[in-house]
């Protein structure tokens, strides 16, 4: 608009000065300047009506770290040439990725780019919606459309392979694990599975190890030794740091982790989480389950009011003797270590995955951890920059 305006007050003097003059060169170039007006106007929409923009986007659910790709086709159907476009994306749901470009293109021409980029971030993103402007040559009518819709994608929270910390953990001590010992198990067999390296001796199957050339590992079936419960602590308030560098990050990808890896064993697992919507999600096994995990997981935040000691007092009776309790938070408040204890039954020991908020840049002094917590419970502690697992991050979405 800013560019048409001088050159309508050039028609606009100009004709006013032929009118009251008589010249025919005024009224020559005010002819002029009207035609290239007119002109200016067909062409620019000309090529906007004929501007076709294909745009290949990821779908579906990804993890969060991981990359992904965008294809970029421009085709100009018009028979006038496009002087210049701009093709860019309305989206900030992730910062730094900056699909755009700009370009120009003769009749029929077309140009095809990539972007790339990773998910930084998990929750719901959407790509789009695109826009492209464009105009004439003489950029009198520039033009701004929208050439592709929006399109959206879950990011679950980053997923880590936690083998050799909580790798089968049943409640019974995860120390004697991470020392290699065996895990105590009733007799009762589930079903046969393949070995993994912290099954202990007893667990193999050493008829079907025979028959099928490969180690095989028995499942047992009990309620103490299969079923798992994860508090996750969502209240608000208590976590620090900011984006992926963050206790609320970390406490998710734990939670996401602990879960993902449970369920693939084959153990039945729940979760609980103190947010505002007080989420509970009962004992299952299976992909319906992990799934259902994983889809809330993506999208909760710390925007609880309910403490974490009620929550373990509400939850924990209720789940009293059927399986081990796996608490992750970054409070610092020991009303809910001693909610944790009074859960636990005699030869059953509840983990605690703590998050350092302090660490993480929180106020205040980090949260000691006494002989008599050690000694009823079993502890790991997460600070800042610490490699989960191995430093494997696991894929499961596509």
């Amino acid at each position: 608009m800013t560019a048409r305006v001088p050159l309508i007050a050039c028609v606009a003097v100009l004709a006013f000065f032929a009118g009251i003059t008589g010249v025919h060169l005024a009224y020559t170039l005010a002819y002029v300047l009207v035609l290239l007006l007119v002109v200016a106007f067909v062409w620019s929409r000309s090529l906007a009506r004929r501007l076709r923009v294909e745009r290949k986007s990821p779908r579906g659910t990804y993890t969060m770290g991981e990359p992904f790709e965008e294809v970029f086709t421009v085709t100009n159907g018009s028979s006038l040439r496009l002087p210049y476009c701009e093709v860019y994306d309305r989206s900030e749901q992730l910062p730094g990725y900056l699909p755009g470009r700009a370009f120009s293109l003769g009749a029929g021409g077309s140009v095809t780019w990539t972007a790339r980029g990773a998910f930084n971030r998990r929750g719901r993103h959407t790509f789009g919606p695109l826009e492209a402007r464009l105009g004439d040559p003489f950029g009198l009518f520039p033009r701004r459309i929208r050439v592709a819709p929006a399109t959206e994608v879950l990011v679950y929270p980053a997923i880590h392979s936690l083998i050799g910390i909580v790798p089968q953990w049943t409640g019974s001590g995860v120390a004697d694990i991470r020392r290699g010992r065996p895990v105590d198990v009733p007799p009762d067999v589930s079903f046969i599975r393949e070995y993994a390296p912290t099954d202990g001796l007893s667990r193999i199957h050493w008829r079907t190890t025979a028959r099928t050339g490969r180690l095989m590992s028995r499942v047992f079936d009990t309620g103490q030794s299969a079923d798992l419960m994860v508090i996750l602590d969502l209240q608000r308030g208590i976590h620090a740091g900011r984006g992926p560098e963050s206790s609320l990050e970390y406490a998710v990808s734990l939670a996401a982790s602990v879960c993902h890896g449970a369920l693939r064993r084959g153990q039945a697992v729940g979760l609980v989480a103190n947010d505002r919507e007080t989420t509970a999600f009962g004992a299952g096994r299976g992909e319906a389950q992990r799934l259902r995990i994983l889809d809330y997981l993506a999208i909760a935040y710390d925007d609880g009011l309910r403490a974490l000691a009620e929550t373990v007092n509400r939850h924990g009776e209720a789940w009293r003797g059927r399986g081990g309790l796996i608490v992750i938070t970054a409070n610092r408040d020991p009303h809910w270590v001693e909610a944790l204890v009074d859960t636990a039954t005699r030869g059953q020991r509840h983990l605690c995955i703590f998050v350092e908020p302090t660490s993480f840049g929180a106020k205040g002094s980090a949260m000691r951890v006494p002989a008599a917590w050690r000694l009823a419970l079993d502890w790991w502690v997460v600070r800042r920059g610490d490699v989960l697992g191995a430093g494997e991050q696991v894929h499961v979405a596509g």
